[in-house]
């Protein structure tokens, strides 16, 4: 049970994380088009019980689908379908249901660059599955500034949201360098590397049991996007040491929580 709570709640963080890192250059937009993505995330999760160690693992394989189209002259309009889930897990965590998630659409609103304006999960495609919202960063942020080969630039941001049935906190701050240009999947891209740090805390219910997560962790992620505004895809490593307490059974349980996770543009 505790494995399980673990893997829900903090699985997803990185899905928060991961997306939110920016980038460079005054004159990019995003173009216009669809693309699909495969994201391939493996969480391992070790935890005290007890005394004794307990380690799992949850792997996920996502396709999806973005159509990215111009909304306005300064805005675009995206719209997300999320194509398939595979999920595999071990160490005794349940496989998560995600067998009906085919189909099911979001869409936002977002700067040229990528910044979101407004974000609709959509509506789970069947009772039971989740909605989309563990998505709406998926794009990455460009900043409108001109960058060099070996420039460096900080940035702070918060998200908040419910992820695995929690409210959740995450404060990050992400050092990016423009690490020049580079062969991605066939095609000229940025080089954009990232440092993260970042504090996660959060509250609620999973399975009918009241729980609080907190920790601290560090990154790191690199982006490929091409100057024409493809995004190519990204790798992101990263790893949190936090604890979950039940308050109802007077428990704390320290977990070290590593996670390692890509996302590449499939070709048609």
């Amino acid at each position: 049970m505790f494995i399980r709570i673990a893997a829900l709640a903090l699985g997803m963080l990185a899905l928060v994380i991961a997306p939110s890192a920016q980038a460079q250059s005054a004159s990019f937009a995003y173009a216009p088009g669809a693309s699909q993505y495969r994201v391939q995330s493996t969480t391992k999760i070790v935890q005290e019980v007890g005394g004794q160690t307990t380690e799992g693992e949850l792997r996920t394989n996502h396709l999806l689908t973005l159509a990215i189209g111009r909304k306005a002259k300064d805005t675009l309009a995206l719209t997300y379908t999320w194509d398939s889930a595979r999920v595999s897990t071990s160490g005794g965590i349940p496989v998560p249901d995600l067998s009906r998630v085919s189909g099911t659409k979001a869409a936002g609103f977002a700067s040229l660059t990528g910044r979101m304006y407004s974000f609709d999960p959509g509506r789970a495609a069947a009772e039971g599955m989740p909605d989309m919202a563990e998505f709406e960063m998926f794009l990455p942020v460009v900043t409108p500034a001109d960058k060099k080969v070996g420039d460096s630039w900080v940035d702070t941001l918060t998200v908040n949201g419910k992820r695995g049935g929690l409210d959740v906190n995450t404060n990050l701050i992400v050092t990016s360098r423009m690490a020049g240009d580079t062969t991605y999947a066939g095609e000229t891209s940025w080089r954009i590397q990232r440092n993260l740090t970042f504090t996660v805390s959060g509250a609620g219910e999973q399975q009918g049991t009241a729980l609080v997560i907190e920790g601290t962790g560090t990154g790191e992620r690199t982006d490929y996007i091409t100057s024409k505004g493809v995004y190519l895809g990204s790798a992101l490593r990263q790893t949190a040491k936090s604890t979950v307490s039940l308050p109802v059974n007077n428990m704390t349980i320290p977990m070290t929580t590593t996670v390692t996770s890509t996302v590449e543009r499939v070709k048609g």
